[in-house]
Formats: structure tokens, sequence, C-alpha cells
């Protein structure tokens, strides 16, 4: 009985950690939509923080990272992203468009 229990209570707590996780990643975007930037980089940071993070999570973490960055004029921190995303992610969408990006730069 007691493994039961605790077996349905790490399912429980694993599908709390994402909701918090993708409740995180969904107020980053809405904080940087309205040019709350400060906030916008707490809350992807706290996304980071939340469970584990996987290498695609990593990537779309990463790239509103990197805007929000660039949107703070500080666009070494943002270029470095960019180059992160470009070299290690490059064949997903935010490697490649991190690589436009940087082209623009």
């Amino acid at each position: 009985m007691k493994i039961l229990f605790l077996s349905g209570f790490l399912l429980f707590t694993a599908g709390c950690t994402g909701l918090l996780q993708t409740g995180s990643i969904t107020k980053a975007y809405e904080s940087y939509e309205n040019e709350n930037y400060p906030k916008t980089l707490k809350l992807i940071t706290q996304a980071e923080n939340i469970g584990d993070v996987t290498p695609a999570l990593r990537a779309e973490l990463t790239y509103p990272k990197a805007q929000t960055y660039q949107q703070l004029g500080q666009n070494e921190k943002a270029e470095t992203l960019f180059e992160y995303l470009k070299d290690q992610h490059k064949d997903s969408q935010y490697g490649y468009l991190a690589a436009r990006r940087l082209e623009e730069l």
C-alpha cells in the first residue's frame, strides 16, 4: 500500500512540476509582450530551475532570454545566447532563428 501511495505521489509531483514550468513559460511570453523584461528574465530562470529541462526546452527558453537581453541593451549576453543556439541547436527552429538574428547584429 505504501509503495502504491508513493508511486502515485511521485506521478502527481511530476505532473505539478510540468504545470509550474509551463505556467512560468506562458507568463514569460506575456511579460515579454508587455515589455516587462526584468520579469521575463525572472520567469524564464524560474522555468529553467523547475524540474528537468530537456535540450528542446532549453532551446525554447534560451531564445526568448536572448531576445530579452537584446531589448535591455545587453547585446553581449544576447549574442552569446544566440551563438549557443546556433551552435548547439542548429537543427531546431531556435538555432535557425538565432543564426538569422546574428546576421542582423
